[in-house]
């Protein structure tokens, strides 16, 4: 076994060094051949870690609160080993932990973070038992590689090891319910937000008690199926946050809030926008906190938290500044498109659909994103232009919403289509209309699934004007 063991580390450790040494950042490949010369790989090596492993798994915001966990464990002086480019899948954390271990298989940092994809879990979860599991949200999505979101639930909720503690989404019904007669379990919630309310006309998951099967009683939504419930059938409803947000205000681009503690009377300021990303900085605070990371700590690195590729980048190009986000499902599209929509500016957008295997082949999915909000402000949306392989069918979904044909355009070209961006066509809006809403801070976006993110990235990066790249996180 020490064998394979050392072949695989070895070997796996060499293919990563030759990859960069060739101008390549991916960790999925070395994570491949080591775990076929060892499958049990990933078990040796994280159990060295001394402070143990944390995982966060979930529908949305995994990369964002891996990552802003990671800023409060490095301000608060810990050496973290973590997948920050997103490999999610047992190859890329096999990567992470080649990067981040030597070659006798001894660990480079003291604590283990990782975000996981849902249908990864069972097979990671097999490997080591994790000290920490965080989970965000549970929405549809990828029908066709998840199958129905309670199979997804059920797999997770089986997989968690009884001796890791739970940090979990107390607003979200179809996360609350895994701490179900479970110790060791801390929530965080949301008291209320700005666009909370009594009604919603969103698409929900869980409209259902996952124990007794009775319809769930919200007396508050904030989104999708994210509030304050109860069943009336057995009395499931949201539990008490350990941590809960409260007094929540949206700058430009910032998230500030309170937490409900008598003895934490700090202003707490992250810089995201769209009030998904304030429940994943609560999930990254919950989860430091039962880490023992001081309140001051957990404040300064929320504060310092810088965005990784695609979430909510910006870019100088040519006569515009655009904003750059991923795009995967409903709920999040959703919260997207919410956010665009309260922007006091004219707005020009671009969407790239493709529909290859990591996106979901099923892409009927956009006929639940609600962008019939986009009708409201017809006069401030200047333009749309649909790329990627589906770009028919998003024009298509587009036209049936509301939106005014002569602002919707077609490319299927990425790069051709961010010409269009920095030159708006004729056939939507005046030169001098352009020149005027570019002057008035015209607000671009660039809205790609996965397999169009980081080719649409390179474009950008190409094409960007100024000598540093600005990140900013709002969405």
């Amino acid at each position: 076994m020490k064998i394979r063991f050392y072949l695989a580390l070895w070997t796996g450790k060499i293919v990563l060094i030759l990859m960069r040494l060739l101008g390549k950042k991916g960790t999925t490949f070395p994570g491949f051949i080591a775990l076929k010369i060892c499958p049990n790989i990933i078990g040796l090596l994280a159990s060295s870690f001394p402070e143990g492993a944390v995982i966060i798994t979930g529908t949305n915001g995994k990369t964002t609160t891996n990552n802003l966990l990671a800023s409060i464990l490095k301000t608060a002086g810990k050496k973290i080993a973590f997948n920050r480019e997103g490999a999610n899948m047992l190859t890329g954390i096999t990567g992470a932990l080649l990067q981040n271990t030597t070659f006798a298989g001894m660990p480079q940092a003291s604590v283990l973070l990782l975000e996981v994809d849902e249908a990864t879990l069972p097979g990671l979860c097999r490997q080591l038992t994790p000290r920490l599991a965080v989970i965000t949200n549970f929405f549809r999505d990828q029908l066709d590689r998840y199958g129905e979101l309670d199979t997804t639930i059920k797999l997770v909720k089986k997989s968690l090891p009884a001796a890791t503690e739970l940090v979990l989404n107390a607003d979200d019904p179809l996360v609350a319910q895994i701490g179900t007669g479970r110790k060791g379990v801390f929530y965080f919630g949301v008291s209320t937000l700005p666009t909370s309310s009594a009604d919603s006309t969103e698409t929900r998951e869980g409209r259902y008690c996952s124990h007794c099967g009775q319809e769930l009683s919200y007396t508050l939504f904030h989104y999708g199926q994210l509030g304050y419930y109860r069943c009336p059938g057995c009395g499931f409803s949201r539990p008490d946050p350990y941590i809960e947000a409260k007094e929540v205000k949206v700058e430009s681009r910032e998230i500030s809030f309170r937490i409900d503690d008598d003895h934490d009377d700090r202003v707490y300021q992250v810089p995201l926008q769209g009030y998904y990303n304030l429940y994943n900085a609560l999930a990254a605070f919950c989860a430091a906190d039962r880490l023992q990371i001081s309140r001051e700590d957990i404040g300064a690195g929320l504060n310092r938290y810088v965005s990784d590729a695609g979430r909510m980048e910006q870019f100088s190009l040519p006569g515009c500044e655009a904003t750059l986000t991923l795009v995967k499902n409903p709920t999040g599209f959703n919260q997207v498109i919410h956010t665009i929509a309260e922007l006091p500016r004219s707005v020009r957008l671009l969407i790239a659909i493709n529909d290859l295997a990591a996106d979901g082949r099923d892409i009927s999915w956009l006929w639940d994103v609600d962008f019939e909000i986009l009708t409201s402000r017809q006069d401030d949306v200047k333009q749309i232009i649909c790329s990627g392989l589906r770009a028919e069918d998003m024009a298509l979904r587009l036209k049936y919403a509301g939106i005014k044909e002569d602002r919707i355009t077609m490319e299927h070209s990425l790069e051709k289509a961010v010409e269009m961006l920095e030159q708006p066509s004729a056939n939507t809006v005046s030169a001098v209309e352009a020149a005027a809403s570019i002057a008035d801070g015209e607000a671009v976006f660039i809205l790609p699934t996965y397999t169009a993110l980081f080719p649409m990235r390179d474009i950008l990066v190409r094409r960007k004007t100024g000598e540093k790249q600005r990140k900013v996180v709002n969405i």
